[in-house]
């Protein structure tokens, strides 16, 4: 493609479709493909519509010169090239279905950001025209399409082999800040690399002219290609994050599932060990089983404890007196002997424990009091002998012991059956009945004025 201080004329593209060898089914796919922006298509179209009127102005030289004859007109070698390449009725079809093709463009908003604002500066501009010419139906078409390319969002058209000039094209940023480096900063490397700018834009100008669309212009393209290199950074970035998150949630997968095979395997280890040990446990019940069993000694019942009851009482009991505490303790030595004498002697046998046994409490010796001897009965005598105070001398016959002592006699000579006495029973021990004595009682004078 030429750049814009060349004609648009002398451009292969636009000569390959406005030949009247390319048909108009080949024309608009032609287009479509590699005219794809507004833009391009509306230069083409301009393009076509001047050229199509160079080629009717030949045409119509051609129709004079045939009819004046040879010596009236003079066809020139450039006339005649046109007039053989070119047919001014296929341009003018052609350029009928481009106009369509951007129209529609138009219609569905499908401009870029840079297209909108200069469009609908023209757009005003031929709208104030047609209205001052007052063409009510060409002011009504152009408001329409104003409002569309008010409603236009924006698009963006790719660039091809866009890949290719992501490398070439860091590399030339990077070479460009080392330019702005001062010399005496820059390393071997750094030079090696300034010395490949060249061979790199000859690079990119190639992949330019493969990439670039028709009727594009330079500028037009790289303002293309920059935003699509910016738009392509973001997603290497964004792709490269995505890419360590899915590497590191790979790794964490992958712990993960060799953590669940080490445990799996120590499971099956600890299964395998305990069917192991189950098995000789089994083995050796099998072989307890077949050897003679012995009696259990059975366990020996645990005998129950006797425990002394103790009267909390006799923990705050005065101290007794002495009269009292002798007579307590022949009561309760008496207590003890008859106790003794009731309770029949054990025969041989287990003895019951020392634990169980009663304790007697310890007797204090004190001095037995003085019995009083009771006096002996007054012997009545007899008066069986005596009269009158006087001793009188009985006959033989009636001589002999007196009444009292014969039944005594008779008593002591008969006969006596052993008798069978019951051993006394054991007196209670009483509950001890304290006397409550005031104050008075022992000693103190409430009326005494030297207490107070």
């Amino acid at each position: 493609m030429a750049d814009l201080d060349l004609e648009i004329f002398h451009d292969r593209n636009f000569q390959a479709v406005a030949a009247q060898d390319m048909k108009l089914k080949d024309f608009t796919k032609t287009v479509d493909l590699h005219v794809p922006g507004y833009t391009e298509k509306k230069r083409l179209l301009d393009g076509l519509k001047d050229f199509a009127g160079k080629v009717e102005a030949a045409e119509n030289k051609l129709y004079m010169v045939k009819a004046v004859g040879k010596v009236k007109g003079k066809m020139e070698s450039e006339e005649h090239e046109l007039i053989n390449k070119y047919h001014s009725p296929d341009l003018k079809e052609k350029v009928q279905t481009l106009s369509a093709s951007v129209q529609e463009l138009i219609d569905q908003g499908r401009l870029t950001v840079e297209e909108r604002p200069a469009l609908q500066e023209q757009l005003a501009a031929r709208r104030a025209s047609a209205k001052a010419q007052e063409k009510a139906k060409l002011v009504e078409r152009l408001e329409l399409m104003l409002v569309s390319v008010g409603k236009a969002q924006g698009i963006a058209h790719p660039v091809a082999q866009l890949e290719d000039f992501y490398a070439p094209c860091q590399e030339l940023k990077s070479i460009e800040r080392l330019e702005k480096a001062p010399e005496k900063n820059l390393s071997d490397y750094d030079r090696n690399r300034i010395k490949k700018k060249s061979t790199l834009q000859d690079d990119v100008r190639r992949l330019e002219n493969k990439s670039r669309m028709w009727f594009e212009t330079h500028e037009d393209f790289q303002r293309r290609l920059q935003k699509a290199l910016i738009e392509l950074e973001k997603q290497k970035a964004e792709q490269a994050k995505q890419e360590a998150r899915e590497a590191e949630e790979r790794k964490r997968r992958e712990e993960e599932e060799a953590l669940e095979r080490k445990r799996q395997a120590l499971k099956e280890a600890e299964e395998r060990k305990a069917a192991e040990l189950e098995a000789k446990l089994e083995a050796k019940r099998q072989e307890a089983a077949l050897k003679p069993q012995k009696a259990a000694p059975q366990a020996k019942k645990k005998e129950k404890v006797q425990r002394t009851k103790l009267d909390p009482h006799e923990f705050f009991q005065p101290p007794p007196r002495e009269e009292e505490e002798e007579v307590e303790a022949a009561e309760e030595v008496e207590e003890v002997e008859e106790v003794e004498e009731s309770q029949p002697k054990a025969e041989a046998g287990p003895t019951t424990p020392p634990e169980a046994k009663k304790e007697v409490p310890k007797v204090v010796a004190t001095p037995e009091p003085v019995k009083k001897v009771p006096k002996p009965p007054k012997v009545v005598e007899s008066k069986w002998g005596k009269v009158d105070g006087a001793e009188v001398e009985l006959p033989e016959e009636l001589a002999g012991p007196s009444l009292q002592e014969s039944v005594k006699e008779a008593v002591s000579a008969a006969p006596t059956a052993p008798t069978k006495t019951a051993p006394p029973a054991p007196k209670k021990k009483e509950k001890k009945k304290f006397t409550k004595l005031g104050v008075s009682d022992l000693g103190f004078d409430a009326n005494n004025p030297n207490y107070r």
